[in-house]
C-alpha cells in the first residue's frame, strides 16, 4: 500500500491535515499571548492540549467528503471528479475557517466570545447588522473583506487547476474503510459513548480560557448545528402576540412593574430573614419518581428517604416538568419552565449570563460547586454550569481511587463521599456555598457496588437493586451531614430530575411525573406539604428559605408566600406544569389544562385516583391564556430575558431600586 500512500490525493490529505493543525495552533498561540493577563503559566499546557483535541474535529470535517468519496480514485473516469469535489470542499472550508479567526479577536473583545450563534444571527440579519459593523467594526471589516477577496481568487485558481485523471491500483479501496473509520474517530473527538461537544473541552469559571481553547470555525459550526436543532414553542403551538403574553405575566404581582424587556425579573424578599444566609447543598437523585416511595403511596424501596421525610419539609405532591434530566436541572438549579424546544442547558444562547442559583448566590458571596460522579460534559452539564456562576465542576475523572466506577460514573458513595469532603473544605475556608450534587446510580443500566445490600434488596443491573442502593448511599450521606457543625447552618434539599420511565396511556401520565422532594438542615421543622408543586417552585423557595434578598427572574413561585402550609391563606392557586413531548400540561386540583401540537387545547378532569378523565375543548380565551404559559420559556430565552449580568445592567428600576436600599 505504500505507493497509494504516496499518491497525489494521500498527499492532498496529508498536507491539508498539517497546514490546518498548524494554523489553527498559530491562532491559538496568538490569541494567548494577546490575552496572556486571563490565563497562568500551570493552564497553559491544558489549553494547548483541549485545543489540539478541538482542531482534530476540524481536521475530520475537512477532511470527510475527500475520504468518503475515496472510491471514486479507482477509475481513471471518475478520479478527476474526485479531484473536482475534494479542492472545492477543501477550499470553500477553508476560506471559511480564515474568515472566521481573523473575525476572532473583534468577537472576543466584544462578548468573550468566538464566532457562535451571534454570528448566525448576524448572518441571518445581515442588512440591518452591516451598518453597525461598518460604523463599530470598520477595520476587522475590511480586513475581512480582503481576506475573502484574496481568498476567493486563490480558490479559483486552484479550482481551475487540471485534476489528476490518473487512478489509483484497485487495491486502494483497501485502504477506504481505515480512512473512514480514522475519519469518524476524528470527528466524534472522544472514544466516549457520546461525541464531543464544547462543554467537554470547558474547564474553568473564566468563560474566555474555555473560548480560547476551541477554534472559531468549531465554535460556529457547533452553533449552526444546535440552532437548527431547536424548535421553539412558537413551531409547535403557535404564535402568541408579545403584548398577550406579557398582560397574562403582569397578573402576578410580582412582575407588575418589572421592565417589558425582562418582564419576570422581581426583587424576592426572603420569608425568613437571617443575620447570615444558610449555606445551600442540593441533591437532584436520578430517575427517583413518587412510585418508589412508601410514603408516596409507592413500593417501599426507599426506606432511607422515608426515614428522613419526618425530620424536614416533606412535599408530597410535586411534579417534575419533563422526562429527562437537563429539564429537571433547568427546573432544580435555573427556576426555568419547559418548552418543547431542548432544555437550556443545550441551547446556544443559555450558555453565559444565564440566570441560576449558582449566578444569583454569586452575587451574595456564594462559591458553587456541581459535584457529579459522571463525565459532565453529557447533555452539555459542564459548559452550562462554568458560564453560568459555577465556580467548579467535579465529575468522574476527578474521583481518585473510587470504590466503583460503572457505565454512568462513580458510585453514589463515592460522590456523597466527595461531597461531604467539599463541604468540609468549603467551611474551613470560611466561605458560603452552594454545591449541586447529581448522583447516577439509579441509571440504565442500574450499575452499582455489588455486596453493598442484603441478598433479596437486588443485584447490580435491576432497577429495583439500584434504586435500593441509590437510596441507601443517600441515607448514609444524610446521617453522616447530620454529624456535621455545618449541617445547623446549611440547607439540604432532595429531589428527583425525573421518574426512571415515562409512559402510559393517559394524556398525561401524572403519576409518572410525581417525584419526591425534602428540605431538611438548619432550623427546618418537620412539615407535610399537600399543596401542588412544580419543580421551578425549588429555587425560589431555597432562597427564601436560606434568608437570601435577591433579584431574579425566576417564574416559579416562593412556596413559603403562597402556600397555606406555610401561613398563607390568601395565596394563588397551587399549580404544578410538565412538558410530555409535544404536550404542555397545566395542573390544579381537580383539572389538567394540555395544550397540544397545533395548538389544540383540552380541559380534563382528574378523579380522586388522580388520573386525567373526561376531556372538553377550552374556549378561545383558555386556549391563548394556556399558549402564554406554554409560551414563556421560550419567551425568555430568546429574547435573552433571562440574563443576569452584572448589577449594573439590572433594569432601571432595580438598579434605582438597590441604590437606593439602606446601607448597614
Amino acid at each position: 500500500m505504500i505507493p497509494i500512500l504516496r499518491s497525489s490525493a494521500s498527499r492532498l490529505l496529508a498536507i491539508t491535515a498539517a497546514s490546518t493543525l498548524i494554523a489553527l495552533m498559530a491562532s491559538r498561540l496568538l490569541l494567548l499571548a494577546w490575552f496572556a493577563d486571563r490565563w497562568v503559566s500551570d493552564q497553559l499546557c491544558t489549553l494547548l492540549v483541549l485545543g489540539l483535541r478541538v482542531d482534530l474535529i476540524v481536521v475530520g470535517i475537512l477532511l470527510s467528503v475527500p475520504v468518503l468519496l475515496w472510491p471514486l480514485l479507482a477509475w481513471a473516469r471518475t478520479a478527476a471528479v474526485w479531484w473536482v469535489l475534494a479542492r472545492a470542499w477543501i477550499g470553500v472550508i477553508a476560506l471559511a475557517m480564515l474568515l472566521l479567526e481573523v473575525s476572532t479577536p473583534s468577537f472576543l473583545l466584544e462578548y468573550e466570545a468566538r464566532p457562535n450563534h451571534l454570528a448566525v444571527e448576524y448572518l441571518r440579519d445581515w442588512d440591518s447588522i452591516l451598518p453597525m459593523l461598518w460604523t463599530g467594526f470598520r477595520v476587522p471589516l475590511l480586513t475581512g473583506a480582503a481576506v475573502l477577496g484574496v481568498g476567493s481568487l486563490a480558490l479559483v485558481r486552484w479550482l481551475l487547476r487540471r485534476p489528476s485523471a490518473s487512478a489509483l491500483p484497485a487495491y486502494a479501496l483497501l485502504l477506504w474503510p481505515l480512512l473512514i473509520a480514522g475519519d469518524v474517530l476524528l470527528i466524534r473527538g472522544t472514544l466516549d459513548h457520546r461525541p464531543a461537544n464544547p462543554a467537554m473541552f470547558a474547564r474553568w469559571p473564566d468563560q474566555m480560557l474555555n473560548q480560547l481553547a476551541l477554534n472559531s470555525a468549531y465554535s460556529f459550526g457547533y452553533a449552526v448545528y444546535a440552532l437548527r436543532h431547536e424548535r421553539s414553542a412558537a413551531d409547535v403551538y403557535g404564535r402568541l402576540d408579545d403584548a398577550e403574553l406579557l398582560a397574562w405575566l403582569r397578573e402576578d404581582p410580582r412582575f407588575s412593574t418589572s421592565p417589558q424587556e425582562r418582564p419576570s425579573w422581581h426583587r424576592q424578599s426572603p420569608r425568613r430573614v437571617r443575620e447570615r444566609p444558610l449555606n445551600l447543598i442540593v441533591v437532584v437523585e436520578e430517575s427517583l419518581g413518587a412510585d418508589f416511595s412508601a410514603r408516596l403511596g409507592g413500593r417501599g424501596l426507599t426506606p432511607e428517604l422515608d426515614r428522613w421525610a419526618s425530620r424536614g419539609i416533606w412535599f408530597e405532591r410535586i411534579y417534575a416538568t419533563g422526562t429527562r434530566s437537563a429539564r429537571g436541572l433547568e427546573a432544580i438549579v435555573a427556576g426555568f419552565p419547559p418548552s418543547p424546544a431542548p432544555a437550556v442547558l443545550k441551547r446556544e444562547k443559555a450558555q453565559e449570563d444565564f440566570a441560576t442559583l449558582a449566578s444569583v448566590l454569586g452575587e451574595a458571596g456564594y462559591r458553587s460547586r456541581f459535584i457529579y460522579g459522571g463525565g459532565a460534559h453529557f447533555d452539555n452539564m459542564r459548559g452550562f454550569f462554568l458560564g453560568n456562576g459555577f465556580d467548579q465542576v467535579i465529575e468522574r475523572g476527578d474521583f481518585v481511587n473510587p470504590r466503583h466506577v460503572g457505565s454512568w460514573g462513580v458510585s453514589d458513595e463515592d460522590l456523597f463521599e466527595r461531597a461531604l469532603a467539599e463541604t468540609d473544605a468549603a467551611v474551613a475556608r470560611g466561605e458560603r456555598f452552594f454545591h449541586l450534587v447529581f448522583s447516577s446510580s439509579h441509571h440504565e443500566p442500574f450499575d452499582f457496588p455489588p455486596g453493598r445490600l442484603p441478598s433479596d434488596a437486588g443485584e447490580p443491573g435491576s432497577a429495583d437493586g439500584a434504586v435500593r442502593y441509590a437510596d441507601f448511599a443517600l441515607g448514609r450521606f444524610l446521617d453522616d451531614a447530620a454529624r456535621r457543625p455545618w449541617f445547623a447552618d446549611t440547607l439540604l434539599l432532595v429531589v428527583a430530575d425525573h421518574d426512571v420511565r415515562v409512559y402510559g396511556d393517559a394524556v398525561i401520565p401524572l403519576r409518572r411525573f410525581q417525584i419526591p422532594a425534602l428540605i431538611v438542615g438548619a432550623d427546618v421543622e418537620p412539615l407535610r406539604v399537600r399543596s401542588l408543586a412544580s419543580q421551578i417552585d425549588l429555587a425560589p423557595t431555597l432562597l427564601s428559605l436560606a434568608g437570601v434578598d435577591a433579584w431574579t427572574p425566576f417564574p416559579g413561585r416562593d412556596l413559603l408566600a403562597t402556600l397555606p402550609e406555610f401561613g398563607v391563606a390568601d395565596g394563588p392557586e397551587p399549580r404544578a406544569l410538565m412538558q410530555f413531548d409535544d404536550r404542555f400540561a397545566w395542573l390544579t386540583d381537580g383539572e389538567l389544562l394540555v395544550l397540544h401540537a397545533g395548538g389544540v387545547g383540552e380541559r380534563w378532569v382528574v378523579t380522586a385516583s388522580g388520573e386525567p378523565t373526561s376531556p372538553a375543548a377550552l374556549s378561545e380565551p383558555q386556549r391563548r391564556r394556556l399558549l402564554a404559559k406554554a409560551s414563556l420559556g421560550d419567551w425568555l430565552y430568546a429574547r435573552r430575558a433571562y440574563a443576569l449580568g452584572a448589577a449594573s445592567s439590572r433594569p432601571p428600576s432595580m438598579a434605582a431600586a438597590r441604590a437606593a436600599e439602606p446601607r448597614g
